[in-house]
């Protein structure tokens, strides 16, 4: 598993989460998305889950998919956008682009830990083609 977000406190709490899910072998996280678009062109990184941030400062989640996409080995990976955003320009957008789910951080730990055992569970499922 892939997650590319420039939170640091976010990433910290989301890698906590997957780290202890029983259906996660391994999960990498980078607040660097050009440099996850080369180690994935390289085949260094080969996800089989990509959780990825909307609104990073570099390159925009949406570029990052966008990208990725033209990776032959990641064109099928599922991606599922996790972010604060709610605003419904991001949430179309994202419907539209290649993205599997879209998945709003909430509030709380607890919560937390629900919406990504929902998305892992799905991944782990096969339920997502992009």
């Amino acid at each position: 598993m892939l997650l590319i977000d420039d939170d640091v406190a976010d990433t910290c709490l989301i890698l906590t989460v997957l780290q202890r899910h029983p259906q996660v072998s391994v999960a990498h996280a980078t607040d660097a998305p050009e440099f996850a678009l080369r180690q994935l062109a390289a085949g260094r990184l080969k996800p089989d889950l990509v959780l990825l941030d909307i609104h990073m400062p570099r390159v925009s989640g949406f570029t990052f998919l966008e990208d990725l996409r033209l990776i032959p080995a990641m064109a099928s990976v599922p991606v599922v956008f996790l972010t604060t955003s709610r605003l419904e320009s991001d949430i179309l957008r994202a419907k539209a682009a290649t993205a599997s789910s879209y998945v709003i951080k909430p509030e709380s730990y607890l919560e937390l830990h629900a919406r990504l055992n929902g998305v892992v569970r799905q991944a782990a499922a096969g339920r997502w083609s992009h």
